[in-house]
Parts: structure tokens; C-alpha cells; sequence
């Protein structure tokens, strides 16, 4: 038996293994790192729970490059899934149990980082869009699926159940039922 949070933990501790996200020191902010085909870190954001003013913290690191960002690669790998953010990259792994594909968080809706990852990544053929289910999302996938397609990939829109906006609600949904199940199991026991 798995302790619900313990599932959330493991994602967790993939991410930090592989090198693609660390704690910082002072301000215990998650930073999420890009990496180039060689393995040089050229992107890195932060994020953390909330600011002084009580909005979510989010700041690029200095030096960041916008054609890059937060990815896991497989040159083995024929195919790339695409995200808006690195937190919903990291929740459809942990819903899918998935490190193995070719995934990248765009960190915005632009795709120059798509553009780089496809050039140093020469044997993808198809690209699957898990963008949000909000407004800026699907239009921003509308317009990826029609670029995309003309240059010659196989495009699929894949986006999170129509009854979240985006993959991390879907996990935040899913572990809730989990949670409440792991609560019941429990007080039986």
C-alpha cells in the first residue's frame, strides 16, 4: 500500500534524478530547467507558491533563452508532446506514469522553443498539442496544428478532459478522488 502523496513524491523525484528541476536555496522556489541536445541548461524559470502580494510567484532566471525551455528528451523517440506550462508537463507524466517521450512546456503559447526542439531533435515526425482548454490555448493549438501540418508533421490536438482547462487540474482532480479513496480505505482499516 502507497500513501496517496507518496505517488505525487515519486513524479516529483523523477524530475530531480533526471536534473530538470531543483529547489532554490533562499526563497524554496522550484526551478525548472531547459535543456539543450548536448545537455546544457540554456532555460531555467522559477516558480514558487506566492509572492509578497499574494500572487503566485513566476520569473525567468537571468540569461534565460526564450527558444529553449523546460523538456525531457528520448532521441529514440518519433513523436514530441507539447505544453503550455512545466507544471502541466510534469502532471500528465505523473497521470500517465510516462518519463520515456519526448515532451516540452513551451512557457507561453509562442513555439520557438517547439522550433528548436524539432531541429535538434531531426527524427520526429509527429507532434501531439496538449495545450489548455482555455481561450489563449486553443487558439494558440489551432494555429500550431495548421503550421505544423504545412511543414510537414504528423499533428494531433490532444488536450486535457473538456472538464479541466489544463493537465495539472485534471491531476489536482484525479488526486483528490485518490486522496478520498486512500481517507476511506483508512478509517476501515
Amino acid at each position: 500500500f502507497i500513501a496517496c502523496d507518496e505517488l505525487v513524491d515519486a513524479t516529483v523525484d523523477k524530475f530531480v534524478d533526471k536534473g530538470l528541476i531543483y529547489e532554490s536555496r533562499d526563497y524554496h522556489n522550484i526551478i525548472f530547467k531547459g535543456l539543450d541536445a548536448s545537455g546544457q541548461c540554456k532555460f531555467a524559470s522559477m516558480r514558487g507558491v506566492f509572492d509578497g502580494r499574494g500572487k503566485p510567484f513566476k520569473c525567468d532566471v537571468e540569461g534565460n533563452d526564450k527558444n529553449y525551455g523546460f523538456n525531457i528528451r528520448n532521441p529514440e523517440s518519433h513523436e514530441v508532446l507539447v505544453f503550455e506550462g512545466a507544471i502541466d508537463l510534469m502532471s500528465f507524466a505523473d497521470i500517465h506514469g510516462d518519463f520515456e517521450l519526448n515532451m516540452i512546456a513551451l512557457g507561453m503559447t509562442a513555439d520557438a522553443p517547439l522550433e528548436t526542439f524539432l531541429k535538434e531533435n531531426p527524427q520526429i515526425g509527429s507532434i501531439k498539442f496538449c495545450l489548455d482548454n482555455d481561450e489563449a490555448g486553443r487558439k494558440a493549438t489551432e494555429a500550431l496544428l495548421k503550421k505544423y501540418y504545412e511543414l510537414g508533421y504528423e499533428v494531433e490536438d490532444c488536450p486535457p478532459p473538456h472538464t479541466h482547462k489544463d493537465f495539472n487540474d485534471w491531476l489536482k482532480a484525479q488526486r483528490s478522488i485518490t486522496r478520498d479513496s486512500c481517507n476511506k480505505r483508512a478509517k476501515v482499516m
